[in-house]
């Protein structure tokens, strides 16, 4: 989901301590473990006790480092107060050195009169960055990691409350606050999330606590266990000394000229790691953005021609619907909208595009873009798929 920054993005869990929920008297202790295909990138622990949470969570996206948390909840369970702040792998009592652009390494968060106020302390930015949002409450914070002890809580929440599904706020400071929402989707099993967020599968035990969390084919793509508490300070130290992750989807530009004229398409990519990549990762038949992270975009100083379509000249974004044999490629005119929720209404053109199969293996998404004067090709290659836009470039 969109961030801007690198966030501090650590799990959370908050308790309803009202007539009808659960109040917690005495410390309860958890901890969840997330992998992205064959990586362990997030393993948190947390407490929970009465209307107060806290713990530590070790990230690895996109470094390795240490959260600490601590969360006060209002006696409707909405937040009143989040503080997070990012410590070194091997000494959590010493702050982090990010190394990697705008790292928020402190970050607070209150909700009072119908206002939520961020307070940022970022790397390299001299004064506290102070985001404000309009909002009567809110239960679910969100950024690149997904809080698993929050969802956690919404899924013992729905079930205590005995309805069949329960709407929720979730706020980002970049963003604002949206509507999400959590859902049965049978007795064992929840469904997570919203438009902007897609929909993210939970399993849970009666009580409502997670099993496990299968967030495949959302823009998360974990999949995370529930574990016996564990040490965060000395898993970390071990897991800081092997190879990082770094960003789990570096952005590229790439260019061609044609025509005397250029072509550039900048997009997100994200690594295969292990994972079955079309019909797992990406869903067949379902929008996709066609990479990671913001819309990925094509701005083109001449027009073209796919087929019997022709693109004007100008900047699009890129959407596309993967089929088995063929896929769907989408120009959306929309640059601004976070890409697991375009603006529809604001597409342009589709055009349907073949599909080969490559024993060339590609571990990470790649976009090419090649041709000759007057003639190029668009290709989409990720694992062993390939899927070609060719297209003729217009005079001017």
């Amino acid at each position: 989901m969109k961030n801007t920054t690198h966030p501090i993005l650590i799990l959370a869990s908050f308790f309803w301590a009202t007539a009808g929920f659960s109040q917690v008297n005495q410390p309860y202790t958890a901890s969840f473990v997330g992998r992205m295909g064959v990586d362990t990138v997030l393993v948190e622990t947390y407490t929970m006790i009465n209307n107060h949470l806290y713990g530590k969570a070790f990230v690895r996206v996109p470094e390795d480092y240490i959260g600490e948390f601590s969360i006060h909840f209002y006696p409707d369970g909405s937040i009143r107060e989040f503080n997070v702040s990012a410590m070194d792998p091997f000494n959590s009592s010493v702050p982090f050195a990010a190394k990697s652009g705008a790292f928020e390494y402190r970050l607070n968060m209150n909700c009072k009169n119908d206002t939520c106020t961020y307070y940022n302390s970022i790397t390299g930015v001299p004064d506290e960055k102070i985001y404000k949002h309009p909002a009567p409450k809110v239960d679910f914070v969100g950024g690149w990691v997904p809080f698993i002890s929050l969802m956690e809580w919404q899924c013992r929440r729905l079930v205590q409350s005995g309805r069949q599904a329960m709407p929720l706020k979730m706020i980002n400071h970049n963003i604002g606050v949206y509507d999400i929402g959590v859902h049965f989707l049978n007795k064992d099993t929840v469904i997570f999330g919203g438009p902007f967020l897609e929909y993210t599968k939970i399993r849970i035990d009666p009580a409502g606590k997670i099993l496990d969390i299968d967030g495949i084919g959302t823009p998360w793509n974990y999949y995370v266990t529930s574990h016996a508490p564990i040490n965060i300070d000395e898993f970390a130290k071990r897991m800081a000394k092997t190879p990082g992750i770094g960003i789990p989807s570096p952005t590229e530009t790439i260019q061609a000229n044609m025509r005397g004229a250029k072509m550039s398409l900048t997009y997100g990519r994200p690594y295969k790691r292990g994972r079955t990549i079309f019909g797992g990762v990406v869903p067949y038949d379902t929008l996709w953005r066609t990479g990671a992270n913001g819309p990925t975009v094509l701005d083109m100083q001449h027009g073209i021609k796919i087929g019997n379509t022709v693109i004007p000249k100008g900047k699009y974004s890129i959407y596309s619907i993967p089929k088995k044999t063929e896929w769907t490629l989408i120009f959306n005119t929309d640059l601004t909208s976070w890409p697991t929720d375009p603006n529809r209404s604001k597409e342009f053109a589709q055009v349907t595009i073949p599909v080969e199969k490559s024993n060339d293996i590609r571990q990470q998404f790649t976009i090419e873009m090649a041709g000759t004067k007057d003639r190029g090709e668009i290709r989409f290659c990720w694992d062993d798929v390939v899927a070609i836009a060719a297209f003729g470039v217009l005079e001017e």
